[in-house]
């Protein structure tokens, strides 16, 4: 499961073990590195993806099955913990002296890294500011770095944001969006999942549908897409 997902998705599998009484194990990293072990045979019976190119590339080479499924519209959000910071434009305060470190997900491997570098190049930027970035490793270590002051600004995913551990904290805004693309986020059920168990993959993924679950998206930042 994308990193940016792993918040909402403790609500979503608490109701899927109530309701099914079956136990849900998350895995979270970077949905590059999930695709990559997902294509190596990794066992996963579901991919909850940060986008729908590495979904593609799954059932494109026979490890994913069926269609996938569009669950939810990401937000890029540029945020801050630092106090001294709060209700300045943090977009132009890139290019700025008092700003030394900025953190972005890998963007080779996590789509929301991929769209921050994306806004950032339309923007005229990264040229700029390319020598300031950390890159971290997914959203959820690009998030630490800024949390913890190693950063004094960043890209992270909005939902990250209305997490319990986050919520209220620091000061953040949305990235322009047309600076970069509408980050569709999908799911599938992988071969593996339906070798090994596809009646549970098939719940889960069903479920995945469900006005509940839909309600726990919009909680936690995300939209809904007008198709599935």
């Amino acid at each position: 499961m994308s990193a940016n997902m792993q918040f909402a998705m403790r609500e979503i599998a608490l109701l899927f073990e109530e309701k099914e009484n079956i136990k849900v194990e998350i895995m979270t990293g970077a949905s590059g590195k999930l695709t990559h072990q997902i294509l190596n045979g990794a066992p996963f019976h579901l991919f909850v993806s940060a986008d729908t190119l590495f979904t593609r590339k799954i059932i494109k080479v026979g490890k994913g099955i069926g269609q996938q499924y569009i669950y939810a519209i990401g937000s890029l959000v540029l945020w801050t913990n630092r106090k001294d910071l709060k209700n300045k434009n943090l977009f132009n305060l890139m290019n700025d002296s008092t700003v030394n470190k900025i953190s972005l997900p890998n963007p080779t491997t996590a789509p929301y890294g991929f769209q921050a570098k994306l806004a950032l190049e339309k923007a005229g930027l990264w040229k700029k500011i390319s020598s300031k970035v950390v890159i971290g490793e997914s959203i959820a270590q690009a998030t630490q770095y800024i949390y913890s002051g190693v950063c004094e600004v960043g890209f992270v995913s909005k939902s990250v944001l209305f997490s319990p551990e986050l919520k209220n904290k620091g000061y953040w805004e949305e990235v322009p969006s047309h600076l970069y693309e509408p980050i569709h986020q999908g799911f599938i059920i992988t071969h593996w999942g339906q070798e090994n168990n596809m009646k549970t993959s098939t719940s889960f993924s069903q479920f995945m549908k469900t006005p509940a679950v839909k309600d726990i998206l919009l909680k936690n930042g995300y939209q809904l897409p007008d198709k599935e």
